[in-house]
């Protein structure tokens, strides 16, 4: 999927049509076009409005005044007339308390006005004693006007509580709602909040606006938690074979290790099963370090990522632990506790041999191995302390101090990043591989010059450098020299004609150029070149399907084909999230959405994933709750922004190419947007690329390719 060090770094995200209404992330266009000011809820309600129902008038009971006809009037005429007097009387009553009960909130509002919150209170408490319906519209109001009291005084438990009793009478009561959203938030219940905000966003058609940026406030800190705590549960698996070997191939010591030839697995097996020294023995210890640094480098080679990580790390165990790590590194099962001393001993023998016997790579080589693999599945102190240890043993280890570089950037440390590759030209001045990843770094901070003399300097020192090459091409592209960033790609795909990269992001190149056939060709042919197991491939074309023909099924298909070659390929699962959503799939797309956050890794791709999971959510919880109030509100906006897409037409775009989180040689993030909304720019390199160096990356996702993650309805 891409060279960074997070495959999450290499989401391609559809913006789905604007005929979504059902996607909270809609609310953006209208925001953005038609945002009138709501009703301010810091202010309190006269009345709701409604539309009265006229009562049935009464039969007419006819009466004869005076004489014989008066005398004829019969018993049962009477008697109705009697309880016609009655009815009269007791609606005189109901009347009478009616208005006793308007005049007490008219008097409340008065308070309220001059700021006499506890006065005003008193008055609205008597307005809802006196009022005879309690499921009267106006005792909706009495409970709102009190709630919004109580929240001045910022007694917000009283305050919900009474927006509870209020949406019991008028369940689409917005101010109730906002009230109770804004009090919720208070007392920290932000997924209660977010729930209200986003009822209150729904049936004021996207214009209350403490309704959406209430939610907007709100989904960025639940995305935000839910993220970080994410991040703190361990991984249970590294990121695709294919992202780790594109990330793997843009170290040229890496590619030089791994084209020697070695023995066959089944060898080195046979040859550590049939070890017969002492097994907690300084020698049994360094041959077993053999063979499983020699079955890592075979493994990684074929691609097999998760047993060669296995062996890294079954390699570290027979090493003292790293020093800066108060936790054990992980152990795989077999493991032989050597004891201290003993490990010890086996550092220093390894260090200081070599020959027959002696591993094939030197420990610091094995350690920073085991700190790579930690760091793709997101275990970042164990990672830090792997490259921390390495350098500690080679301090001129430049792949460490790169790979530690990135690592610094993911945890958002830019001094720190850039600290480490002024170290590694000090060791190494005309390594192509610090010019390649450091002019990553630039493009991500924004600068496109120094970005340009990297990586042209990685180019001519590394001309075997797909990544190198790619980087550069897109970096042209995005400077608009769009000539000269086709002759790189055309270049590249001579140099290197079965690279399904080098194929993927011509095309993307191409889309953005609107050369729309020219680009499936190219997708076609990383698909044919790849035995049609390159993930990404398989996306862009149901990207284009979708945009040639609106084929939401055939778009479908290929994200599922994607799927099924890539099961980890994140990048699918987010736009089978937002095709489902455009099929009106709430479920289904929260279920895709599930499924990518648990493959993503970068805490602020996670943040964009996750708000796009709880804006989705919550709108499935309100239609399962209340089907009759939300599923018209939501069918409503799904008809005008459809014919909002209709009058707009579409428009096809692909932003940011080769862009990644990283600065360890990532070949970026691949995006192929399609909007049927509001025609948008593709986003520039500049504010986007800052913003992602900053932290702060932004979420492009459905309805109108949102352009913050504060906005982040997605």
């Amino acid at each position: 999927h891409g060279t960074t060090m997070s495959s999450s770094s290499l989401k391609a995200r559809l913006a789905i049509a604007a005929g979504v209404g059902v996607a909270v992330g809609v609310a953006v266009y209208l925001r953005r076009r038609s945002l009138r000011l709501a009703d301010a809820v810091e202010t309190v309600d006269t009345e709701i409005a409604v539309t009265a129902t006229p009562e049935k008038p009464s039969a007419a009971v006819p009466t004869v005044v005076g004489g014989a006809a008066e005398k004829a009037v019969p018993e049962a005429s009477l008697t109705a007339e009697a309880s016609e007097e009655g009815s009269a009387a007791a609606k005189s009553e109901v009347a009478a308390a009616q208005e006793a009960a308007k005049k007490a909130k008219e008097r409340g509002n008065k308070r309220f006005q001059g700021k006499q919150f506890e006065k005003a209170i008193e008055e609205y408490t008597e307005a809802i004693r006196l009022a005879p319906d309690k499921t009267d519209k106006d005792v909706a109001v009495f409970y709102g006007n009190r709630a919004q009291c109580y929240a001045l005084l910022e007694r917000h438990e009283q305050a919900e509580a009474d927006c509870d009793e209020s949406l019991k009478v008028a369940p689409d009561y917005v101010k109730a709602l906002c009230r109770r959203a804004l009090a919720r938030e208070k007392q920290n219940k932000t997924e209660a909040a977010l729930l209200d905000f986003t009822a209150a966003a729904l049936l004021s058609a996207f214009t209350n606006e403490v309704g959406v940026k209430g939610a907007d406030r709100v989904l960025k800190l639940i995305a935000k938690d839910k993220a970080e705590q994410r991040l703190s549960e361990p991984m249970r698996h590294l990121p695709s074979s294919s992202f780790i070997a594109t990330f793997i191939d843009s170290f040229q010591s890496h590619r030089s290790i791994l084209a020697l030839g070695r023995r066959p697995l089944p060898i080195i097996s046979a040859e550590l099963a049939a070890l017969q020294l002492p097994a907690d023995s300084v020698a049994h210890a360094l041959a077993r370090a053999s063979c499983l640094c020699e079955a890592a480098l075979v493994r990684m080679a074929s691609g097999a990522f998760e047993e060669a990580f296995l062996d890294w790390l079954a390699v570290c165990a027979l090493l003292p632990p790293p020093p800066t790590l108060s936790l054990s590194l992980p152990r795989p099962d077999g493991c032989v506790d050597l004891g201290i001393e003993t490990q010890q001993q086996a550092l220093s023998q390894w260090k200081e041999g070599s020959g027959e016997g002696m591993p094939c790579v030197p420990p610091a080589y094995a350690l920073a191995m085991s700190g790579m693999f930690l760091h793709l599945r997101g275990n970042y102190e164990e990672a830090m302390a792997c490259y921390d240890y390495a350098l500690s043993l080679e301090p001129g280890q430049i792949t460490v101090l790169l790979k530690r570089a990135s690592l610094w950037f993911e945890k958002e440390d830019l001094p720190k990043a850039l600290a480490d590759f002024d170290l590694a030209i000090e060791h190494q001045p005309e390594c192509a591989d610090i010019y390649c990843h450091r002019g990553q770094l630039h493009i991500l901070q924004n600068d496109a010059g120094a970005a340009l003399i990297d990586l042209r300097k990685a180019v001519q020192l590394d001309g075997d450098s797909v990544l190198a090459r790619i980087q550069l091409g897109m970096a042209l592209h995005r400077q608009g020299q769009t000539s000269e960033a086709r002759r790189i790609f055309e270049e590249a795909e001579l140099k290197f004609p079965n690279s399904p990269d080098v194929l993927n992001y011509y095309g993307e190149l191409l889309v953005e150029g609107n050369e729309l056939d020219d680009a499936r060709r190219k997708f076609e042919k990383a698909l044919s070149i790849s035995d049609k197991r390159f993930a990404l491939a398989h996306v862009n074309l149901g990207v284009l399907q979708l945009h040639a023909s609106s084929d939401v099924e055939g778009a479908i298909e290929h994200c599922g084909t994607a799927i099924e070659v890539d099961p980890l390929c994140e990048t699918a699962h987010v736009h089978m999230a937002h095709l489902l959503l455009q099929k009106i799939d709430l479920e289904g797309a929260v279920a895709s959405y599930d499924k990518a956050v648990a493959l993503l890794r970068m805490k602020q791709e996670l943040v964009d994933c996750f708000s796009m999971r709880e804006a989705t959510a919550a709108q499935l919880q309100l239609l399962h709750e209340q089907p009759l109030i939300y599923g018209p509100a939501m069918e409503q906006h799904r008809a005008k922004f459809a014919e909002i897409a209709a009058s707009a037409g579409g428009q096809e775009r692909l932003g940011d190419g080769v862009r990644g989180k990283g600065c360890g040689g990532q070949a970026g993030q691949r995006r192929v947007w399609l909007a049927l909304d509001e025609p948008l720019a593709p986003p520039r390199m500049d504010g986007d690329a800052r913003d992602v160096a900053n932290g702060a990356h932004q979420g492009e996702g459905i309805g109108s390719l949102l352009k913050s993650a504060e906005a982040a309805w997605c």
